[in-house]
């Protein structure tokens, strides 16, 4: 699950890093440095989905890879719909599915709710 939310913020931050969607989303025109760092963004995202997907206890790195590409596929055809039906929406679920990624991540490794004690 993890792996998808991540896929799915870097896909939002990719498209946000193109001019036209851009626009769309935030109803402002981006300077050049910003495009740049949002689709250096959406890069890091994507290849820290494919690291976890692979390091995490799975039965075979293979089985990692495979699970990374569906995750990958959905999560681009998630993000395409919202970039063309509700371009408003595309930073919000960025930042939500990296949030949401992020919780799930600590929850499986036992972090969340970890306290002293």
């Amino acid at each position: 699950m993890t792996e998808l939310l991540l896929c799915l913020a870097g896909w939002c931050a990719m498209a946000l890093g193109m001019d036209r969607h851009h626009e769309d989303a935030l109803r402002r025109s981006a300077t050049a440095p910003t495009l740049q760092r949002l689709r250096g963004a959406g890069w890091v995202l994507l290849a820290a989905a494919l690291a976890h997907a692979v390091g995490r206890p799975a039965p075979t790195v293979p089985m990692g890879l495979v699970w990374w590409s569906v995750a990958l596929s959905l999560a681009a055809l998630a993000a395409t719909a919202l970039a063309t039906w509700r371009p408003r929406w595309l930073p919000t679920a960025g930042v939500a599915a990296l949030l949401a990624a992020l919780f799930v991540g600590a929850a499986a490794t036992g972090c969340a709710g970890a306290g002293p004690g």
